[in-house]
Formats: structure tokens, sequence, C-alpha cells
């Protein structure tokens, strides 16, 4: 009988190992993410095991497979929702719910014009990030990826994108041509300069390229124009400020 009970402690202690060695080893992690108010699956979610930085994408049923170890933590990120996360504990099917972030897309003007240049350029590169339509497949080629690219957040991520290096592209056409320029090369000031420089507004790949010197004649054969306009061609110019 004693002899049993050492075997019944040696399988024990056996069954204790192979669990353990479970767990230390690891395995495929499966689950679905869910957007929480809708209840709806989320496809093209990145699930990222942060401990060995491996990742995957939730396939069109909100699906995703990741291999872990028990502890390792996994992030859930999708723009436009609050990143989550969740501590490996067991290897049972997962169903996490992903929350959206109210506003994460709207920036008034007022906002964006008091950025500093760095600021501006930090919140180009994060809009176009989410916006991004495309992810890596294993195979190591390129797939467009439907949810990103039709959907609202992605979308209102572009808008963003758009209005953002829209900004900083005013903010060099502005920079150089300047009130300062303008009127030491012409009398302009006042009113008319303004109308002046809303009518003569250079595009984006004049004011980048141009040389001092170019812009300067492009300022002064502008005014020459500007000063056979009449009240009535002023007045229409007042209009588009």
């Amino acid at each position: 009988m004693q002899l049993i009970g050492l075997d019944e402690k040696k399988i024990f202690f056996f069954i204790i190992l192979l669990i353990s060695f479970s767990f230390l080893k690891g395995q495929d992690l499966q689950g679905t993410v869910y957007e929480l108010n809708s209840n709806q699956v989320m496809p093209q979610v990145e699930v990222t095991n942060l401990h060995t930085s491996g990742s995957v994408y939730t396939n069109e049923k909100g699906n995703f497979i990741i291999p872990v170890k028990k502890d390792d933590l996994l992030s859930f990120s999708y723009p436009g929702y609050r990143i989550d996360t969740i501590l490996v504990i067991d290897f049972d099917f997962k169903r996490v719910y992903l929350t959206p972030i109210e506003n994460i897309n709207i920036l008034s003007e007022v906002e964006v014009r008091g950025m500093s240049d760095q600021q501006l350029a930090e919140e180009i590169e994060k809009a176009k990030e989410e916006s991004e339509s495309t992810s890596t497949l294993f195979s190591g080629g390129l797939a467009i990826s439907p949810s990103r690219l039709f959907g609202k957040s992605a979308k209102a991520a572009r808008k963003r994108y758009e209005f953002l290096v829209q900004e900083q592209q005013d903010r060099l056409i502005w920079k150089r041509f300047s009130p300062s320029l303008i009127t030491s090369l012409t009398p302009l000031k006042g009113r008319d300069l303004e109308l002046f420089r809303i009518r003569y507004k250079p595009s984006y790949d004049f004011a980048k390229s141009a040389d001092d010197e170019k812009l300067r004649l492009y300022i002064m054969d502008s005014y020459k124009e500007y000063k056979t306009l009449d009240e009535q061609q002023k007045g229409n110019i007042e209009l588009r400020k």
C-alpha cells in the first residue's frame, strides 16, 4: 500500500509537471474581437504579443490566432478605438471588446493653427498611420484592407490628414509670400495688401521650388495686374476670404 501511495504521488507530480511545461512552452491562443457598442465583429484589428513583439490581424470574422505563453501580455489596437490589453492566464477562447474613442479625428482650425510646426508634423504622421489602408500578409505581400479603407475611422483620418497637410503647405506659402516681402517691392498696404495676398497666393509647388528672384518677379508681375482691377473685382476677392 505504501508503494502504491508513492506511485500515486509520482503520477500526480508528473501531471503537474506536464501542466507547468505546457504553460511554459506556450501554444496558440484563439479569440474574436467585437465592437463594444454594436457587438459587431472587427476585422483587421492588430493583435500584438508585447513580450515577443509578434503580431497578427483579425480576419473578416474578427477571429485571431496568436502564439502565446502564460503571463504574456496581448494588446488589441485599431484606429479610432482605445487600445485594450489582456494578460494570458489560460488558453481558453477569448472574446475581446474594443471601445471607440469619441471625436478622435476632430481637430478645429483654431487647434491646428495653434500648433507648432513640430506638433503639426507629428499630427500629420499620426493621421497618416491611422488612415493606412494596407496590411502586411504573412507571405510578405501587401493586401488592401476593406475595413480600413472604407471604415468610418479610416475615412475621418484621411480627411484629417488632408486638412493637416493643407495647413502645413499653407504655412510654407505664407512664410515665403509674406507681407514684408510684398511691401518691400510694392506700395501695397492695408486692405489692398490683404486682397493682393488672397488673389495672388502662389501654389505650394511654386512657393517650395522658386528661388528668391523668381518669387520677387512673380510679385511684381502680379502687382502690375492688380493695379488694373476695379472695385467690383476687388469686392469679388473679398468674397473669397
